[in-house]
């Protein structure tokens, strides 16, 4: 099982949020798993494409395997709003970062057998198999988290 957590920076982190806060209005209640406003499939903000600059590197620094992004997207959870459990398959290694917390931490995965529950922390990068089943129980406070999904790069020069 891969497991791997990383963190941006505070000020990365609180720009990030402010973004969020502005284009957030705009986003719908529209993935299959997830009950929470989202940005939908990969959209265009630039914070994105430093992320995936920046993660892409490390993972393949961490996995010795050549990766590259997906798919990718932001969450806005309202109070209530949950994620029902699923896996992010075909993709290789799914991450999570989370932007504003729910101090209830209600994201877990499930191990089969038992539960993880995730400690969450501003700016904490949490980077895992694709194939691990995880959730996210309904939300006692406003929650940001990104998304994002990385394959292997099978065009390896």
């Amino acid at each position: 099982m891969f497991l791997q957590s990383l963190k941006i920076s505070k000020e990365f982190n609180e720009i990030i949020k402010k973004d969020i806060f502005l284009f957030k209005e705009q986003w719908k209640k529209d993935l299959k798993n997830v009950k929470a406003l989202t940005s939908g499939f990969n959209p265009s903000y630039s914070f994105f494409d430093i992320l995936k600059k920046d993660l892409t590197q490390a993972l393949s620094e961490i996995t010795k395997i050549k990766l590259k992004p997906s798919t990718w997207w932001a969450n806005y959870y309202e109070v209530g709003h949950f994620a029902d459990p699923h896996i992010h398959r075909p993709e290789y290694i799914s991450s999570i970062i989370f932007i504003k917390i729910d101090e209830t931490n209600p994201l877990y995965f499930d191990l089969n057998p038992g539960i993880l529950n995730v400690e969450e922390e501003e700016g904490l990068i949490l980077s895992f198999d694709s194939n691990l089943l995880h959730g996210v129980k309904p939300c006692k406070n406003s929650r940001i988290t990104l998304a994002m999904d990385f394959v292997k790069d099978e065009w390896v020069l």
